[in-house]
Formats: structure tokens, C-alpha cells, sequence
């Protein structure tokens, strides 16, 4: 099967304009974006995954492609170090929110000690959406782990303000006091950014998962 002109015509058949325009706002990347509804891509993906479609026939050339590859990773059953060695070859395709979240959220299978070290390491990169992955893939992967300390004393160290690894880092605080609160409470209370350590709590605020009086007593934290 010729996969390449396979994708093509499904990008080709499922684009629209009106979602290409909104998405060019929504999403900053450098890639072309053609405007594909999210759960077309997921469907699409799980189907090139039945077929073992190979991944480098997914060349990612484009905000969709990135995102079917990661996604058709996802999908896959490849073994935990075959996922990281695949997700290697693409990742720093990455330059935005939005890949980053739908990627790394999709890949949970990511709990290895390599595994861990990859995503540790990229909290020193340079490239804010690199360290997105890394806190977004300790979120998903290690907040139950040994690791946890750990984790916690390296995203003190982050010294990078974009925006995006910000909210990625309240992210996590907010995902921590949902499993284990006392815990989580503890580390905003300790957190110095007052941006991360502010939008932390907004988030818990938000969340369907904590009580009522965990989110009044979160609320005396703000700076």
C-alpha cells in the first residue's frame, strides 16, 4: 500500500478551510496546517495502526502529519523502548502547545527509567516546547513514581518564564494535588513563581477532582 498517497488524500478529503483559519490563531506553529477536526486525526491514526502502517511513511512535514505520527505511535503496539526510540526521531518537530499536549498525552506507556531520563533531561533545553514535553511527559508518566522528589526539586530549577512552560508546570502542580493532596499542597505552598504558583491553584480550583474545602484552603496560598 502506498500510505504516502493514502495520508495525503485524507488531508486532502478532510480539510476545512473555516478550521484551518481558527486553528492558525489557536496554534502557532511554523507548519502548514490544513484544518482537521481532532477526532478525524484519532480515528485516522488507530486505522493506520491496524494496518501496521510504517511510521516513517508519515513524513512530518506538516502540523497534521506531526500529529498523525504521534498519534499512530500512540496507537501502535510497539514496546515501551521501541515508543521512545520512535518518538526520538520526531519530537523536536514540537513547536507548539498543541502537538505537545496531544502527542505526549496520547504516548502513556513512557514509564521506563530511559524513559525517565529523557524526559528529565529536556527540563535543561533551551527550546520552551522541549521543556513542555518534559514536564507533560513526567506528569503523565512518574507522579506516582520514586521519582516524585526528584521531579518536584527540577522544576524548582526551571528558569525559562514563556508562557507555555508555565502553564505546563501549574499543570502538574494542579494533576499532584489531585493525587495526592496533602503532598501537592505542600509543594505549592513552597513554590516561588507566583505566576505557576497563582495559575497552580486556578487550576485546582477548576478541578472536578478536589473537594470544596482543599480548593478554600489552596485559595490561601495565592500570592
Amino acid at each position: 500500500m502506498n500510505y504516502t498517497q493514502v495520508i495525503d488524500n485524507f488531508i486532502k478529503n478532510e480539510s476545512e478551510d473555516k478550521l484551518k483559519d481558527f486553528y492558525k490563531k489557536l496554534v502557532q506553529t511554523k507548519y502548514e496546517i490544513s484544518g482537521i477536526k481532532t477526532p478525524k486525526l484519532h480515528a485516522f491514526a488507530k486505522l493506520l495502526a491496524k494496518e501496521h502502517c510504517p511510521l516513517d511513511e508519515i513524513k512530518p512535514e506538516t502540523h497534521e502529519k506531526i500529529l498523525l505520527r504521534g498519534l499512530t505511535l500512540a496507537y501502535s503496539k510497539y514496546s515501551e523502548k521501541e515508543t521512545l526510540q520512535e518518538f526520538k526521531k520526531f519530537y523536536d518537530k514540537i513547536d507548539n502547545w498543541a502537538t505537545c499536549d496531544m502527542i505526549v498525552g496520547a504516548l502513556k506507556v513512557l514509564k521506563c527509567e530511559e524513559s525517565y531520563e529523557f524526559f528529565t533531561q529536556l527540563l535543561k533545553n533551551s527550546d520552551p516546547f522541549k521543556i513542555r514535553i518534559g514536564v507533560i511527559g513526567l506528569m503523565n508518566n512518574f507522579l506516582s513514581s520514586s521519582h516524585l522528589d526528584e521531579i518536584i526539586n527540577n522544576l524548582a530549577k526551571i528558569k525559562n518564564d514563556n508562557y507555555y512552560v508555565k502553564m505546563a508546570v501549574a499543570w502538574l502542580l494542579c494533576t499532584l494535588c489531585c493525587k495526592n493532596f496533602d503532598y501537592g499542597y505542600q509543594v505549592i505552598q513552597k513554590f516561588d513563581d507566583k505566576f505557576t504558583r497563582n495559575k497552580a491553584i486556578s487550576k485546582c480550583h477548576d478541578s472536578f477532582r478536589l473537594s470544596k474545602e482543599q480548593k478554600e484552603k489552596l485559595k490561601e496560598l495565592r500570592i
